[in-house]
């Protein structure tokens, strides 16, 4: 009897400890599809932070999976939207790197140059960052020119063209302003003769501060022949106005009125919408 007595005590024990085992400390499991579903509702509710980590789940857990691809797809956007612009671009380019022939690689592409767009603070920093997405956006365009990408591509390219040469106004008027002429001149011509930077909205004002350098350097007839440019293309404009009255009559201009004529980047509603990004689960056809 004292036999059966301690046989039962022992399986109620054994049952007792493994219930336990069962409830306490055991993380609860979750399907793959459960976890991507979780991550698609996530990025759905804006719950960025939740997104990467559910999404992050699935490719560490389950990374056969048919969920697999497409959350490491949906990790780009979540770790952009996040604000994590150089985990983005990492997860774009183990995605590039894993799936190169996907069909949706073109939006890992897309995505890595909008992540290196993000990370140009100002005009102030060094242009490395610019030309990191000036790149990143001309290979969509040549690897992609028929995707759905190639479009806003392009458009970020120029947009891209206009920071570099802001950046490269920035120093130029810098020297300008504390009259160090010869420094400004060659800024100034660098914006010209640079084929990145000679198409972008900051040509025109180049062009007048050649004009007002070669006055105030005494080379008169380098400022004429700047001010024909100038008419040239831009005839209509305040700059040209500007110049011919300070090469034919003598006019100068104030820190005021220089400070009025120049623009900086201005980056409209179609750039605050690819700058937004665009998550997966809104590309074309749906399905990934």
């Amino acid at each position: 009897m004292t036999q059966w007595r301690w046989l039962v005590l022992g399986l109620w024990a054994v049952m007792v400890f493994a219930g336990c085992s069962s409830t306490d400390g055991t993380k609860e499991k979750f399907t793959e599809e459960q976890l991507y579903r979780a991550g698609v509702q996530a990025v759905k509710s804006e719950n960025f932070g939740k997104a990467v980590e559910k999404f992050q789940d699935v490719d560490r857990q389950y990374p056969f999976s048919p969920s697999a691809t497409p959350s490491q797809l949906n990790l780009i956007y979540a770790h952009y939207r996040k604000e994590n612009f150089e985990e983005a671009v990492s997860a774009a380019e183990r995605f590039i790197r894993l799936h190169p022939r996907h069909k949706n690689v073109a939006y890992a592409y897309y995505m890595r140059g909008l992540s290196f767009y993000q990370r140009i603070s100002d005009a102030y920093r060094d242009q490395q960052r610019s030309r990191d997405a000036l790149v990143a956006f001309r290979e969509v365009v040549s690897r992609f020119p028929d995707s759905d990408y190639a479009w806003q591509a392009k458009r970020m390219v120029n947009v891209c063209k206009d920071r570099m040469a802001e950046q490269e106004m920035v120093v130029a008027r810098y020297y300008l302003d504390r009259e160090e002429y010869i420094a400004a001149n060659n800024r100034f011509q660098r914006v010209l003769q640079d084929p990145d930077l000679n198409t972008t909205a900051y040509v025109e004002e180049a062009l007048f501060s050649l004009v007002f350098t070669s006055l105030r350097l005494g080379l008169k007839e380098e400022a004429r022949n700047h001010t024909a440019v100038l008419g040239h293309n831009f005839p209509e404009g305040a700059f040209y106005k500007k110049a011919v009255a300070m090469v034919e009559k003598g006019e100068d201009v104030s820190r005021w009125e220089l400070a009025s004529l120049r623009k900086g980047v201005e980056e409209g509603s179609f750039l605050s919408r690819f700058v937004k990004g665009l998550a997966p689960a809104m590309l074309p056809g749906g399905d990934m």
